[in-house]
């Protein structure tokens, strides 16, 4: 799906077992036999996942409970009893908005008992690999709705007079930023089939080289624009860059001014490249919370408390499917493409759920269900192989939960 980034850093896990044992015996080393179940039954039950409703903090989420805001309690409490048992793996946190407040806020291992513990979990920033490329769309959005671009049809020559022998190539002299947004570049690039360990892979050579921007650009043409889909991080970085070029900030200023600020993010951390290049195809660190909270304003139809962020026409152009999904590896299990956003459908006959989605390698999830009012995110470390567990825990839980699709037995 979206192995797009390159080794980046790890976090600690914090993970500590939490274990029950039997330390000793009674006086005398004489159990009582009336005491073993109780303990069994004590022990069970402290074993038992129990829901809670998430807490209510100053940073511009109301919270409420998964029944008042019509969701089946007993779907969702086993999904995240599967978490902590750990039939599903590697999940770091699982966070559920319904109706423009927050129902589910969990972190794994679950620290019972540790607020502390929780709140830091809470407080701390996570690496949303490729899911990064949808807040890139947003900036992009924001930039054209500041009329610092003029549209998604403008040149990208119009942006880089410095590679204007680049552009001489009249094909390349076609692209515009549609193009890059939907990965129709029709550029050669192989980010999917090699390892980063592998030195040919597209994403390690331009990280190599000694100007990236134009390695991505001086990519051979292998398809007409806006023909071809083929998944792309260089394109997304060099969006970041016409950020740079058309407003004088890099993309995390850029963001933190016009995007961040306004949600009520003030703790992130964007990797850069050398000279300054912010990596906007994949180097975002953001909270779980605050990653709820784009998926809201994509809800809200580019608003957050009242306020206008980004154009609702934004919203509208960047979530249609402008790659169908027969353009789709089947690997990416996506069913299109729109402006750096997966869209999806889950269910059958009548009962289908449309989404879509902001995603990342190892399983980073934003995905957001506009008919449902809901969005859903999921982290885990950037390494975790199971990259699209969540996309089971939305069908067999989630979906049913709120009662968009049958439950699966």
């Amino acid at each position: 799906m979206d192995p797009s980034e390159e080794n980046s850093i790890r976090r600690d896990s914090r993970a500590r077992s939490h274990r029950s044992e039997f330390a000793g015996v009674a006086a005398r080393g004489v159990f009582a036999a009336w005491a073993l179940p109780l303990l069994i039954l004590s022990a069970a039950n402290a074993q038992t996942y129990q829901y809670t409703v998430p807490a209510k903090i100053k940073d511009g989420w109301e919270t409420s409970s998964l029944s008042d805001e019509k969701m089946d309690v007993a779907l969702i409490r086993d999904m995240l009893e599967r978490v902590r048992s750990g039939g599903y793996k590697n999940i770091q946190s699982v966070l559920i908005a319904r109706n423009g407040k927050l129902v589910v806020e969990e972190y794994f291992p679950r620290a019972e008992g540790d607020k502390r513990e929780q709140a830091l979990r809470r407080a701390s920033p996570v690496e949303l690999t490729s899911a990064t490329k949808s807040v890139t769309s947003i900036l992009i959005g924001i930039a054209i709705d500041q009329h610092l671009i003029g549209g998604f049809d403008e040149k990208i020559s119009t942006f880089f007079p410095e590679y204007a022998d680049v552009f001489a190539d009249p094909a390349k002299a076609k692209l515009c930023l549609r193009d890059f947004l939907t990965m129709t570049a029709g550029l050669t690039w192989d980010e999917w089939t090699r390892p980063y360990s592998d030195p040919l892979n597209d994403h390690v050579r331009m990280i190599r080289s000694d100007d990236p921007i134009r390695y991505v650009l001086e990519r051979p043409v292998v398809a007409a624009p806006g023909e071809k889909f083929a998944y792309n991080s260089g394109l997304s970085i060099v969006m970041g860059q016409i950020l740079f070029k058309v407003s004088g900030l890099r993309a995390d200023k850029f963001a933190e001014r016009h995007l961040f600020e306004p949600l009520g993010i003030s703790d992130f951390y964007w990797m850069k490249y050398p000279d300054e290049i912010v990596q906007t195809g994949g180097g975002l660190y953001l909270r779980a919370r605050d990653m709820a909270k784009l998926g809201q304003l994509f809800l809200n139809g580019g608003r957050w408390e009242g306020k206008q962020i980004v154009s609702e026409a934004w919203v509208r152009e960047s979530t249609l499917s402008h790659v169908d999904a027969a353009q789709i590896p089947a690997a990416a299990n996506a069913g299109g493409y729109g402006f750096q956003w997966w869209l999806g459908t889950f269910g059958t006959g009548n009962r289908v759920a449309k989404c879509y989605s902001a995603r990342g390698r190892g399983g980073q999830f934003v995905v957001v269900f506009p008919d449902q009012q809901m969005v859903a995110v999921f982290t885990s470390a950037a390494d975790n192989p199971l990259t699209f567990q969540p996309l089971e825990m939305i069908k067999r839980h989630i979906l049913p939960a709120a009662g968009a699709i049958a439950a699966e037995n």
